[in-house]
């Protein structure tokens, strides 16, 4: 170890020591992890200032119907998530100046609102319509036609733009999908469309459509990586975008369109990437990086690739935080060939610059070939960062010239709008932001219309910018393996990043774990040492902090966030918020942060007769730890099984399928000494890789790997009730393994939890 390791090894030491000190707690271990504690907060008056969060918590508990208790797709609003350009693929989008207000210009779907928003430049609404469920994806084709996809729906929504009016205009079904992750067209007449359920990327070409607006498509499916988010087709090229994989597949296009998979470059890194923009190489000449510069590389051919995402560096719990998670701005070169290669010109930790989890990112060539600009915003930071990487002889510049402007977090997507205006869709402020450019820095708020529906308490909504942004850790710095990061950095949408990670025990590591659905189902995490919500709010401050040198019983004051203003939480004449208030602020979120809805259990009244068979294995093997209960720790809230099918068809999916005991299942090293808290089995979809330690990737692997006691249960008894494992059966113990018949059954049934 060398003298700056070891100095910085000390003063991490020194700072744990501190902090437990003046605590009169453990060391940190990792609210929103495995590994959380439950200690008293610092600070003094009441021996125990969480007595009054616990009662809070329990009166909403007892009032709480958990079996209604809705999803969160609505209740956090209407969440403009994505910008597209109206100008069709193949014409240039960013006129010199911005059009004419009445002119429209951006396309915006309302994830929270069912519906796809039409703008003028100056993000005023002209028009809109209905939209798949939970739409996240638009496109728009080089024959102007729109299109718009949902995740929680397998129909695409066809749309004319006739002057300032957005009309539907047809529809594609896509049977066997639940839902449409993003949308991307090519010039060809070809949609690309993401199904993240299964990974898989798919290749359409839509026909005209019939007298009952259904449109017949032609239809190619390709497996493209584990949780892909975002396509994007730039001239020969298709990027996609896989989360899980926390892989960039860079993918060469036929003359007809389809992606080419032989010619594939990926890009990975460990953790996931959020975002990215590329520019499309074509050698000497022409307002392209470095393109005309002789010598070195010149970047001639191929791509120039920017991504926003994680540190790439293995998450790191030694010293008792989470370490290695900064926010980064990576830049990459893709050479185009049979045999494409990859180049990284630069990596640039931007959570120093106060932008973090960056969802947005632009990347444009700097006039006469002199270098390449990147403008990255951070859904957790409050700050837009430049970087400009000028050119040099052997390419671009390693170190860029950064600067940056305030601006409020919560951007998810960004779209130029000419003349160096930006306008962001911003889900967090439920609103779009329209960025004059320049100097002044003039940024304009335009709230969503939403007709009164939002009825969240000022108090949900701190929750929630608690848990997305670095409020809960304000001075959190990024020295070594210090970092500045959000709830979001490892829980991308509430839900996980793909990481199985090094505890910081031993030889234990863990799988990410939804944030969504802790209302009912404590105690929380693997190692279930959260009792309670109160708990978990207490260690997240405690732990986001751990290293910051502040304690985290703090206040904030309007002057710390002004941007909190815009959700009403703090403004003038409005006192500081307290460190009680912020802790019942981030529960009264996560009480409202339920499961989305799973769109394979929509609009069904009726299992299917293999579902029906899955729900009979499941109750005979399964049921007796993940118990069919509406709250984990109650079994008295336990639903018979001629219930099943109604709860688990209804829009809540209510059910935890999760108990608050631990079991040894052969999922090893152990979390526990006593195993592992038997986790919820909601949304399993969405919670990939599986086991605790990450060692199953599909859940027809861990079907597969099952090992049990075959023996009849007892009369009268729920379940079998004879041993059961999950992995690492022991030899010659005479335990049975699911048939093929009970496999298939099953995952039809665990599809709908």
């Amino acid at each position: 170890m060398n003298a700056k390791h070891l100095a910085l090894a000390l003063s991490i030491a020194l700072a744990a020591a501190a902090c437990d000190a003046r605590s009169g707690s453990p060391a940190p271990g990792g609210g929103g992890d495995p590994d959380s504690g439950s200690p008293a907060p610092g600070g003094g008056g009441d021996p125990d200032p969480l007595t009054p969060l616990r009662r809070f918590e329990a009166t909403r508990r007892a009032a709480t119907d958990f079996a209604r208790l809705p999803s969160s797709d609505r209740l956090l609003g209407p969440d403009p998530i994505a910008l597209q350009p109206v100008a069709p693929a193949g014409r240039p989008t960013a006129p010199e100046a911005p059009a004419a207000p009445a002119a429209p210009a951006l396309l915006s779907p309302l994830r929270g609102r069912d519906a796809l928003v039409l703008l003028d430049a100056s993000l005023r609404e002209l028009s809109r319509a209905p939209a798949p469920a939970s739409p996240t994806g638009v496109a728009v084709t080089a024959s102007g036609d729109v299109y718009a996809s949902g995740e929680a729906s397998p129909v695409l929504f066809r749309y004319a733009l006739r002057g300032a009016a957005l009309e539907p205009a047809g529809r594609i079904e896509l049977a066997g999908l639940h839902g449409v992750r993003d949308l991307a067209a090519g010039p060809e007449g070809v949609l690309y469309a993401l199904d993240e359920r299964a990974g898989a990327l798919l290749t359409l070409r839509p026909g005209p459509a019939g007298a009952d607006g259904r449109l017949p498509v032609e239809r190619a499916e390709l497996p493209i990586g584990a949780g892909p988010i975002r396509v994007v087709r730039l001239g020969r090229h298709l990027l996609v975008n896989c989360l899980l994989d926390h892989t960039l597949v860079v993918l060469p296009v036929g003359a007809d369109g389809h992606p080419l998979p032989d010619g594939a470059a990926r890009i990975r890194h460990d953790g996931p990437i959020w975002s990215f923009d590329a520019l499309e190489l074509g050698g000497p000449g022409g307002d392209r990086p470095g393109g005309d510069r002789p010598g070195g590389d010149g970047l001639g051919g191929g791509l120039l690739l920017a991504a926003g995402g994680v540190e790439d560096h293995p998450l790191d719990r030694t010293g008792g935080s989470f370490g290695y998670i900064d926010s980064f701005v990576f830049l990459y070169r893709v050479t185009a060939g049979a045999r494409p290669e990859v180049t990284r010109l630069a990596a640039v930790n931007v959570s120093e610059h106060g932008v973090l989890t960056p969802k947005a990112i632009a990347l444009s060539a700097l006039p006469g070939s002199a270098g390449a600009r990147v403008i990255a915003t951070g859904y957790g930071g409050d700050r837009r960062a430049e970087l400009v990487f000028r050119a040099t002889e052997a390419g671009l510049s390693a170190s860029p010239e950064v600067t940056t402007r305030p601006l409020a977090p919560g951007v998810a997507a960004m779209a130029p709008l000419g003349g160096g205006a930006l306008a962001y869709a911003n889900p967090l402020l439920d609103a779009w932001l329209l960025d004059a450019g320049g100097d002044g820095g003039a940024v304009a708020k335009r709230p969503v219309r939403d007709d009164g529906e939002d009825g969240r308490s000022a108090e949900v909504r701190l929750g929630e910018a608690l848990f997305f942004t670095s409020l809960m850790a304000p001075w959190n710095r990024t020295d070594g393996p210090l970092s500045r990061f959000t709830c979001e950095t490892c829980h991308f949408e509430g839900y996980v990043d793909g990481r199985t990670h090094h505890t910081g025990r031993g030889d234990v590591r863990a799988t990410t774990k939804p944030l969504l659905g802790l209302f009912n189902n404590r105690p929380h995490f693997s190692r279930a040492l959260d009792p309670d919500l109160t708990a978990v709010a207490d260690n997240e401050f405690r732990v986001a902090g751990a290293r910051s040198g502040h304690d985290p019983w703090f206040s904030l004051s309007p002057g710390d966030a002004p941007w909190l203003a815009e959700l009403g939480v703090t403004g003038e004449g409005r006192a500081e918020l307290r460190p009680e208030a912020l802790r019942r602020a981030l529960m009264s979120f996560l009480m409202a942060f339920s499961h989305r809805r799973n769109p394979a259990a929509q609009g069904r009244a009726r299992f299917t007769a293999l579902e029906r068979a899955g729900a009979r294995v499941f109750h005979d093997r399964c049921a007796r730890c993940h118990a069919p209960v509406l709250k984990s720790d109650d079994p008295g809230s336990a639903v018979p099984f001629e219930r099943w099918e109604a709860l688990v068809l209804a829009p809540e999916g209510a059910i935890v399928w999760g108990r608050a005991g631990y079991e040894k299942t052969g999922v090893v090293p152990y979390v526990h000494e006593d195993g592992a808290r038997v986790p919820s089995l909601r949304r399993l979809y969405k919670k990939r890789p599986y086991f605790t330690n990450g060692s199953a990737k599909t859940l027809r692997e861990v079907l597969e790997r099952a090992r049990f006691d075959a023996r009849p249960a007892p009369a009268g008894a729920a379940a079998a009730e004879g041993a059961f494992f999950h992995d690492g059966a022991p030899a010659g113990a005479g335990l049975a393994a699911l048939d093929p018949g009970e496999i298939e059954a099953l995952l039809a049934f665990l599809d709908l939890l």
